[in-house]
């Protein structure tokens, strides 16, 4: 029995079917409302065949796929009404970061690059201000001196900046949850893990809507380690 599934969440609009033929199973997948591509896959058994398709469709199914009769009666797919980057839009792209692909940055910070370059450049740019914003908010002493064996000790005592402005990354990486509570309780801070990576996802996506290579994107406050004076008195 051929069985279909759907996603329609955010940008997407494809379907997926996977059908067992005894040994081996037939997939076919693309856009709705098109005819897609077709593969095949053959094996040993037909219950090793079947225990690899529920594999597979339990991954679909993770991915936000759901299942459908077939594909002959698929609601259209409504048009989304553009909103303008604002705070809910930036947490919402901060929370979809895939910290299943930990070790590889890049693939991490994919699906939010993906949704950066679907926006405007205005949107983009709104997105590394807020950015900024929240970076400069925990740029301070009492943050710098709870990040665990490289913490701000003192004047006279070495102090890594840059290692410190990472370590804040890491913690808008992390959600607005513990943004807040880190921001009312500097003792949450994280100690020994950090972020870089999220530093440069705004001009990434910058750069890749406008085609562009090397371009930044300039803020209104500086995320710099020191730039909140008061915070450092």
């Amino acid at each position: 029995m051929k069985r279909t599934f759907i996603n329609q969440i955010g940008a997407s609009n494809k379907f997926w079917t996977i059908e067992q033929l005894e040994e081996k199973y037939l997939v076919q997948w693309g856009k709705i409302g098109t005819d897609g591509r077709n593969n095949e896959k053959e094996f040993s058994s037909s219950a090793q065949c079947l225990k690899e398709i529920e594999k597979l469709i339990k991954e679909k199914i993770n991915k936000g796929y759901t299942e459908t009769n077939d594909l002959t009666n698929i609601p259209e797919k409504p048009v989304l009404e553009y909103k303008p980057m604002n705070d809910y839009i930036f947490w919402a792209i901060i929370s979809s970061f895939n910290w299943k692909k930990t070790g590889d940055d890049d693939a991490v910070l994919r699906p939010a690059l993906k949704s950066l370059i679907a926006m405007t450049v205005d949107d983009i740019k709104l997105f590394a201000e807020i950015l900024s914003e929240k970076l400069y908010s925990l740029d301070g002493r009492a943050y710098a001196s709870n990040i665990g064996p490289d913490s701000f000790t003192s004047e006279t005592e070495f102090f890594s900046t840059d290692y410190f402005l990472y370590v804040r990354c890491c913690v808008i990486a992390n959600g607005k949850e513990y943004y807040e509570s880190v921001l009312a309780d500097p003792t949450q801070m994280p100690e020994e893990m950090d972020f870089e990576s999220l530093l440069y996802l705004a001009n990434e996506a910058y750069n890749k809507k406008l085609k562009t290579e090397g371009e930044f994107i300039e803020t209104k406050l500086s995320f710099e380690t020191y730039s909140n004076v008061e915070k450092w008195k």
